[in-house]
């Protein structure tokens, strides 16, 4: 199976327009027979169309969150030993508490 993911440049995109409702476009997908009849099964009254929708909804915004948690790994990554030495040094110049 395919690990999808979004390139750094097209997350705020994605992200657009999983967020938004739409208008309603009418698309044609080659499904397993099983994998159909177990949604028919779980959809009941709601249809097959709405629980798809949901899932691939509930995907993207997972694989939005994936590609967002990467870019902030990459940025602190990218400025860690500053990041870490600023840190220190704030450590340094704390007083010591009183021994009293």
């Amino acid at each position: 199976m395919t690990d999808y993911h979004i390139p750094p440049g097209r997350i705020l995109r994605v992200s657009e327009l999983v967020h938004s409702p739409g208008t309603k476009a009418k698309v044609s997908v080659t499904l397993a027979r099983g994998l159909v009849a177990a949604a028919d099964q779980v959809a009941g009254e709601t249809g097959r169309s709405a629980l798809i929708e949901r899932a691939v909804r509930r995907y993207l915004r997972q694989l939005v969150r994936r590609a967002r948690h990467h870019r902030e790994l990459a940025l602190l990554d990218a400025h860690a030993a500053r990041l870490n030495a600023a840190a220190g040094q704030a450590l340094a110049d704390q007083a010591e508490p009183d021994s009293g």
